[in-house]
């Protein structure tokens, strides 16, 4: 039994699997840019009275292609000895 695979079904499969992947890099790329969007829009639309108190961190959108940013200043380890309990013997 000879399976004969007709040359239009593979070229109709990788027409969707390429769709499909165009659609998933299209909302790679653009969700950060509609969420930068939106917060704009919300900030000022916002009333008074829900604004947040400015702290001193500045709120970034970023791409999932961009790599989070190093922290300032990183924390002391603590090294705590190990307590070891010893059992009593009955």
């Amino acid at each position: 039994m000879e399976h004969a695979v007709d040359g239009s079904l593979i070229l109709r499969f990788g027409l969707k699997c390429f769709g499909v992947f165009a659609l998933i890099f299209i909302a790679a790329v653009f969700t950060p840019k509609m969420a930068e969007y939106i917060d704009k829009w919300k900030s000022r639309h916002r009333p008074e009275t829900f604004k947040k108190k400015k702290t001193g961190e500045k709120y970034t959108v970023r791409s999932i292609y961009e790599l989070p940013p190093e922290p300032e200043e990183k924390p002391e380890i603590v090294k705590k000895k190990a307590v070891v309990r010893k059992k009593d013997k009955k």
